[in-house]
């Protein structure tokens, strides 16, 4: 059995998931959005004029794929005679774009210029808005009635192995727009299945079915689970536009394994799996800024998963077709999932297994979920609290040790088995001699433990039915709903960073101890959460050092701030940005990141990822160092850290090209390792 070898040669990230950030957003973009808006609201047909000529100088320069050919085509209907707008709308796929932005005076279009170019910003908790912005995105991107000015999309259809009388699969299709050009290639003896997620494409293909009587598409819930296909139907073709970089990097490998398999099962024998994504672009003349991921990595990933690759070829240059087989046999991945780089001038990854190099978990999903065992405890608890039971609370204990160590390392367990152990006088409570740990228990268990029990009943969604179990009575709770998503996620981190139990899974004194933080030692620690390592960073370095603890979310620096403001410990804390972290020059002896190198290198664009390292650099004192860690990417079959990932050398070969070589490595538990970089000499660097 051979093994697929990656090689790394650019700092460029082999992943990125995209974001709804300010990056992208320039201003001659928010100055042809401003315009359409002012026309909106009763302006000069002038107005379109003037943002048709800034689209017209900024297509294809910059934001390549994104929605400028939309808006710019909405202008030029706009502009056009009574008799071309009527014609250009009598096309079902267009009157049915235009309408969803236009209804009601135009709510959804205002709404989204206003919000997409921060004229109104949206509150960072408010993730309803959030979800509204990132569909009306997604449908004005896909369904764009001058999509084919950027995509190419009708010279390439052609190319694409869909036939008369076949029935296909559009995985992930959005508001439909291969869907039901894919429904007038096979005819009425084929079959198109439109499957998607998100209920709002959901309600629209729905509709749109109804309404232009389309007898030959079916349209399909799916889940993380998999595609939803009935298991008796078989499909010639799977096809999957835009949407693989998610499964490959924001599934855990278990909903990877089920998705894909559904995809092996709805095929038939010899069936063939399309892939359409975008790929990883160095060149800066066509910036591309949505999500893209080097076909390298599909193709590495889905021959562990019987998928030979038949034919690749390209949209454009920011966009590929890989062509799959569906084979008889799935491959048997070797025990170590990828090795060392093999030599290092051009750095090499050995994929091994069907598990992916980088995973980002995505707030709000079942990715960031739970498990039924960990539901079924997490019920116990929460019925303790409610009732005082010191039995339930020290059952729930024991349920917590149980399964700590053999699912979700890392996560909220080892948390809440301390909330249980100080609450039964199971544990002493020292703990809370600690300021850090008695704000961190008077924040959860405050007003008899409201905020603790909110936590239990929204995170485990107490509101959804359990499988039967033998509970001992624990019924299930209705009142799951009642925490907004926003603030639970940031209970969540709260919960699980500054957990004093934390020790139990990530041997954190260990590591510490590595790290040999020196008395009078000025250290940043770079996306300090809620401050755990900064405080205990702030004991080591003593009233001669300095922390300087920097975050881009203010709020969660505002539990540090108020324990610094009570203590007078030496942290400072700095809201810091994406692109910059805020340090002055020559102002630290160690940068320290844990837990958030994967997000620079899977959720940046690359120009700020740039800066934010150049940074870091910066902020440098000769001979300093940066010590990133990380949660590893482990075997199948291994216990996974509970949230987000990456493999390490994929770290070590990007920051060899930003100037970092790597002095020491260690790894005090499967899960997690620590990297230790200083910068390269400047005759090295060269």
């Amino acid at each position: 059995m051979r093994d697929v070898e990656i090689s790394i040669q650019t700092r460029h990230s082999y992943v990125h998931l995209g974001s709804l950030d300010s990056f992208d957003i320039t201003e001659g973009g928010k100055s042809a959005g401003r315009k359409i808006l002012q026309y909106l609201e009763g302006g000069s047909p002038v107005l379109l004029e003037e943002a048709k000529h800034i689209y017209e100088g900024l297509i294809p320069s910059e934001n390549f794929g994104g929605e400028y050919t939309a808006l710019d085509w909405l202008c030029k209907l706009w502009l056009a005679p009574e008799e071309s707008q009527k014609e250009l709308l009598s096309v079902p796929s267009v009157e049915s774009f235009y309408e969803l932005l236009s209804g009601n005076d135009f709510e959804n279009l205002k709404w989204y210029l206003n919000r997409k170019y921060h004229f109104i910003e949206i509150d960072r908790k408010d993730t309803v808005s959030k979800d509204r912005l990132r569909f009306l995105e997604d449908f004005i991107l896909f369904n764009n009635p001058d999509r084919i000015r950027w995509e190419k999309t009708e010279e390439n259809i052609p190319k694409l192995p869909v036939r008369e009388g076949m029935h296909v699969a559009d995985v992930g299709s959005g508001p439909g727009y291969f869907s039901f050009k894919f429904a007038d290639i096979v005819g009425p003896a084929g079959k198109i299945y439109a499957i998607e997620t998100n209920p709002r494409h959901l309600d629209f293909l729905r509709t749109y079915v109804e309404r232009y009587g389309v007898d030959n598409v079916e349209v399909v819930t799916s889940s993380f689970e998999g595609i939803g296909l009935a298991p008796d139907i078989r499909v010639d073709l799977v096809y999957m536009c835009s949407l693989y970089h998610n499964v490959y990097a924001a599934f855990t490998d278990e909903e990877r394994d089920a998705f894909v398999g559904s995809i092996r099962r709805a095929l038939k024998p010899d069936g063939k799996l399309v892939i359409v994504d975008n790929d990883m672009v160095e060149d800066d003349e066509l910036p591309y800024h949505g999500p893209h991921i080097s076909r390298e990595l599909l193709i590495s990933q889905l021959y562990y998963y019987g998928f030979r690759l038949e034919e690749q070829f390209s949209f454009t240059v920011q966009r590929y077709v890989l062509v799959f087989r569906k084979e008889a046999d799935i491959p048997a991945g070797h025990p170590e999932r990828h090795a060392a780089f093999t030599d290092d001038s051009c750095r090499t990854i050995r994929v091994s297994s069907s598990s992916s190099l980088v995973r980002y978990r995505i707030i709000g999903t079942s990715t960031s979920g739970y498990t039924l065992k960990g539901k079924r405890v997490a019920l116990k608890m929460y019925e303790g609290l409610e009732r005082g039971s010191q039995e339930l609370l020290r059952d729930a204990a024991e349920g917590f040790e149980a399964i700590m160590h053999g699912e979700r390392i890392g996560g909220d367990y080892t948390a809440l088995l301390w909330f249980c152990q100080v609450l039964t006088g199971g544990r002493q409570r020292a703990d809370l001699e600690d300021p850090l740990y008695r704000d961190y228990y008077e924040f959860f268990t405050a007003d008899n433990c409201d905020k603790l029990k909110k936590y239990l009943r929204n995170k485990y969604d107490f509101g959804t039915p359990m499988p039967e179990t033998d509970d001992g009575g624990l019924h299930e709770c209705e009142s799951e709903g009642d925490v907004e998503l926003g603030i639970l996620n940031e209970w969540s981190e709260y919960l699980t960073f500054n957990n004093p139990n934390r020790y139990l899974w990530e041997n954190t004194e260990e590591m510490l101890a590595y790290l040999d933080i020196r008395a009078g030692e000025r250290i940043a620690d770079i996306g300090c959460g809620s401050g755990f390592f900064s405080w205990r960073f702030s004991q080591s370095v003593g009233q001669d050092g300095c922390v300087y603890a920097t975050e881009t979310n203010p709020d969660a620096l505002a539990y540090l701030e108020e324990l610094t403001s009570k203590t007078g410990r030496n942290i400072r804390t700095i809201v810091s940005k994406l692109n910059d972290a805020c340090l002055e020059e020559n102002s630290v002896d160690t940068v320290f990141m844990c837990s958030m190198y994967h997000a620079v290198y899977i959720a940046n664009l690359e120009y700020v990822k740039d800066a934010f390292i150049a940074s870091i650099k910066k902020a440098l004192r000769p001979g300093g160092r940066l010590v990133i860690v990380d949660n590893d990417i482990n075997a199948k079959g291994a216990p996974a850290y509970f949230g987000p990932g990456i493999a390490k050398e994929l770290i070590i070969a990007q920051l060899k090209f930003y100037g970092f070589r790597l002095e020491a490595y260690r790894q005090f538990v499967p899960q997690r390792y620590v990297l230790v970089f200083r910068e390269e000499e400047a005759d090295e660097s060269r």
